[in-house]
């Protein structure tokens, strides 16, 4: 079964996570296939907007694979730099595109899931989404850098320092979710939206895209995420020598078991 889906249909291109019995965690692999999807939509004249979703209903993404990132870890300053300056680069992707994206959003959203549903120029959300960034726990921080850009800057280190979920209906009131709608009607609302978008003049919408973008930019977002870039190297250099023990549980015991000891431990760096 892949782990990601790419369509093409009625000029509405779609990308799937398609991990749900892993709450869709983004593994390396699924990153690089997600880079390539939005080359081949931002390339194909046929499709005027792309809908990024996921499989299941439990989650929209749990972020990043932290097993994966544990188990088989970057290591090496230039190293660490290559990586980091792909997975930006990647969800960047979404926002260098001159076509909308818009983020289906279900269940949990948590971390890399977050920013990929934030880079989205548009996100509907089902009436059982939760959004959250909980890596300080954890001894992470972001590297790409979206959430200050998304939302009021008070709710924004409220997600990141607590590390605490917050609902859809809260993020709704923030402005960062465009709608909501019941689980079930998720799919067919954003295809809806979707439709919409893809009916407007294709042309100008890119140029609209381009023009709402540079506002951001000129706010200095391209710049945020070159810091954020350098400090998550050095968080993760840092994470590996400093939550030894975290990490061997996660090698040896798996994800869960090693959250629960952390959380137990009620402990920061």
């Amino acid at each position: 079964m892949s782990s990601l889906i790419y369509e093409v249909k009625d000029h509405i291109a779609r990308i799937i996570l398609n991990r749900p019995e892993a709450r869709n965690a983004i593994t390396q692999e699924m990153a690089e296939r997600l880079g390539e999807s939005l080359d081949k939509a931002a390339a194909d004249r046929d499709v005027r907007v792309v809908v990024i979703s996921a499989a299941g209903e439990k989650a929209f993404s749990s972020g990043f694979d932290l097993k994966e990132s544990i188990t088989s870890p970057v290591l090496g300053i230039e190293n660490r730099r290559e990586n980091t300056r792909f997975e930006q680069n990647t969800w960047f992707k979404i926002w260098n595109m001159p076509k909308p994206a818009i983020a289906s959003v279900q269940g949990y959203c948590i971390g890399g899931g977050v920013h990929l549903a934030f880079m989205c120029d548009l996100l509907i959300a089902a009436d059982n989404a939760m959004f959250g960034e909980p890596e300080i726990a954890y001894s992470y921080i972001p590297d790409v850098l979206i959430t200050p850009f998304k939302m009021p800057f008070n709710k924004a280190r409220e997600m990141m320092m607590l590390g605490e979920m917050m609902n859809a209906e809260e993020l709704y009131r923030c402005g960062t979710i465009n709608k909501i709608v019941p689980l079930a009607k998720l799919e067919e609302e954003t295809m809806i939206m979707a439709q919409k978008i893809a009916s407007m003049p294709t042309v100008a919408m890119s140029m609209l895209k381009y023009q709402l973008n540079k506002t951001y930019e000129f706010m200095g977002i391209k710049n945020s995420n070159d810091l954020a870039a350098e400090l998550f190297n050095l968080c993760r250099l840092n994470q590996m020598d400093t939550d030894v023990e975290f990490n061997e549980i996660v090698k040896t015991r798996g994800l869960k078991a090693a959250m629960d000891w952390k959380q137990s431990e009620g402990s920061a760096d």
